[in-house]
């Protein structure tokens, strides 16, 4: 996706982004990547 014409990674667990559905936003710390919030993201 593109915000403020800049790319980035949607992690959406494997499911369809629906945009009628509430989003949360989870930002990971330097050195880690979307893996860290997988417990989280289910």
């Amino acid at each position: 996706m593109t915000v403020n014409h800049a790319d980035l990674y949607a992690y959406s667990g494997g499911k369809a982004f629906a945009p009628e559905r509430p989003t949360v936003v989870f930002i990971h710390g330097a050195l880690n990547d979307h893996s860290v919030w997988i417990l989280q993201s289910r």
